[in-house]
């Protein structure tokens, strides 16, 4: 008797006892398995969560190591042709050297354009701010590259015509120009350079921030 009295009477229950059974059971097995599921499946969630924030965040920091990278290789063929040419530049001096520039200087800023806008607010504006500066500065030497074609054709018109005093007030027209379009050439050169510094050292602090993130 002792030992029936530790077994549980499900007598109560009738015919039915093994189905009713059977289905208590079964509805705590799908109890407990789908509170494993969405547990898994929360934990799974999250790790994909956790892998799209990561990738979004190796692509800006790929964004922004290839925006310093664009610049810095442009920059240093800048300079390797003209930064002496600039420094030389005195007032009331013209700048008598073409500097041949093409019309797709900024690939790379072009093609991401999308993910430079989702960048950090001070990132995307100091990126920005160089790549307005670098066109304004490219805009210029356009203009002194048309000059200073304009400018030797009528000086040899001027071998030519020495007495024609319209060639010689275009002459003076086009060296006045010329002087103009040097000094906003140095003064923009140097207004590159410094949002560039600028600039860079955003770059910096944002991939350092990125960098630690992803780790």
């Amino acid at each position: 008797m002792g030992i029936e009295k530790g077994i549980l009477d499900y007598s109560f229950l009738g015919e039915n006892a093994d189905s009713l059974i059977t289905l208590i059971s079964a509805l705590s097995g799908a109890i407990v398995g789908g509170l494993f599921t969405l547990l898994v499946g929360n934990r799974q969630a999250k790790i994909a969560e956790k892998n799209k924030e990561k990738e979004l965040l190796e692509i800006q920091r790929s964004v922004l190591k290839g925006i310093r990278g664009e610049m810095s290789i442009l920059l240093e063929l800048y300079d390797k042709r003209m930064k002496k040419h600039v420094e030389a530049i005195v007032p009331g001096e013209m700048l008598l050297v073409t500097f041949p520039i093409g019309d797709d200087n900024f690939t790379f800023y072009e093609e991401n354009a999308k993910e430079i806008a989702k960048l950090s607010d001070d990132s995307r504006d100091s990126i920005i701010e160089i790549y307005t500066y670098a066109r304004s500065l490219i805009q210029s030497y356009k203009g002194n590259n048309k000059l200073i074609s304009e400018y030797e054709h009528i000086f040899l018109l001027m071998a030519e015509k020495t007495e024609n005093e319209i060639y010689q007030k275009l002459y003076e027209a086009k060296r006045a120009s010329l002087i103009d379009c040097a000094q906003g050439i140095k003064l923009i050169d140097s207004e590159v350079r410094e949002v560039k510094d600028k600039g860079f050292k955003v770059i910096d602090q944002e991939v350092s921030r990125i960098e630690s993130l992803i780790k």
